[in-house]
């Protein structure tokens, strides 16, 4: 059996570490550490974002102008840090990489003696955190590497009760002030379509459910609208069946804000590169990546979502700034605009003024 491309160690390392993350933030009493949690989550997104990359054969490491690769104190190459890979991976408008970046600056205002009061806070934050983390590892690497077969629902009996509610209210003004006017900060500078988004921040509502149970092993069942036929989805509304959570899907219009079409894609990637390049050179370049079907397909909506995504109600495709990011790391030199695009690139041509400008221009200087 062939061995493990490094990518696949790297994805492994990403999901132990969340487990660990986990592991921190559900024990109990003094056991219990909020910054290990949000440092271990840290790295397992890092280790998430670095071993995808790794996967699709983009770059991870930092170099200097002369491409050069920029070297750790101990010799070894530097790779990119978390804020990094944001950049590459995430839009600015993108809750999923709000959500991140929120914990990154949290990271080091975290201390330990006040960790109740910033778990009570930003409790919602964190399960959003971990959910997006989940989220994602599915959608890059596939349903066997799931984390539903390592996690379960952990037992509490906090905020379950009045006492609870009223206890964990005392614990959130026990909050330092630098940390609270952090995260009021951070908030007020969101988009409000962001911070209402759950990716962002992660609220559920538990209901203690009396009588018998229902043919679910589990005490909570979580049901996804989309895998349910229409009359099942009818069912579940009109029986409420007990302990059952009914989960549905919005697309928010914050998550298009900075997609693109074909053309003002297209422009966005020659104001970058030394080359012309218009909406049918961008044309060829998904259809050599495959990022998304062709325009026959049957299932328009099987695209590298990552790239691009299919908008029905428009019957069009929109591209990613991470799409346009990297055509410009593939074609910015001869070569690989040769092997990306299928032709030999012709370089950008500064026009020159002509006729009256000219003479105006001419007359001007003299």
């Amino acid at each position: 059996m062939a061995p493990r491309p490094q990518w696949h160690h790297t994805m492994q390392e990403a999901r132990r570490q969340a487990c660990l993350a986990i592991d921190f933030y559900n024990r109990p009493g003094d056991r219990r550490s909020y910054l290990d949690f949000v440092v271990h989550m840290h790295l397992a997104w890092q280790n998430l974002l670095h071993a995808d990359r790794a996967r699709r054969d983009e770059p991870i490491l930092f170099r200097e102008k002369n491409r050069r690769y920029v070297r750790n104190p101990d010799g070894t190459r530097k790779t990119w840090d978390l804020t990094e890979c944001l950049k590459h991976e995430f839009s600015d408008a993108d809750p999923v990489r709000q959500n991140i970046v929120f914990f990154i600056g949290l990271r080091n205002k975290i201390e330990h003696r006040f960790q109740d009061a910033f778990m009570a806070t930003t409790g919602p934050h964190a399960h959003a955190y971990v959910i997006n983390f989940e989220s994602e590892l599915i959608r890059r690497f596939g349903k066997p590497y799931s984390l539903a077969d390592e996690l379960r629902f952990p037992v509490f009996v906090q905020s379950l009760t009045p006492e609870g509610v009223e206890a964990q209210r005392k614990l959130r003004k026990n909050l330092p002030a630098s940390a609270r006017n952090y995260v009021t900060k951070f908030e007020a500078e969101l988009d409000p379509a962001v911070l209402a988004s759950p990716q962002f921040v992660y609220r559920v509502q538990l209901t203690p459910v009396k009588g018998p149970k229902s043919e679910a092993d589990m005490a909570v069942t979580f049901v996804s609208a989309r895998d349910l036929s229409d009359e099942e989805v009818a069912a579940l509304k009109k029986d409420g069946k007990a302990g059952t959570v009914f989960v549905t899907e919005k697309q928010r219009e914050v998550g298009l804000l900075d997609k693109m079409l074909p053309k003002a894609a297209a422009k966005a990637v020659e104001d970058q590169i030394p080359f012309e390049f218009r909406t049918n050179h961008f044309a060829r370049t998904w259809k050599t990546l495959g990022v998304r079907p062709s325009g026959s397909s049957k299932t328009p909506d099987k695209t590298q979502a990552h790239y691009c995504i299919y908008v029905q109600a428009m019957s069009q495709y929109v591209y990613t700034p991470a799409y346009v990011q990297k055509l410009v790391e593939l074609i910015s030199t001869e070569a690989g605009y040769e092997s990306t695009v299928g032709s030999k690139p012709r370089r950008k041509v500064t026009k020159l003024a002509t006729g009256k400008k000219a003479a105006n221009r001419t007359g001007a200087s003299a």
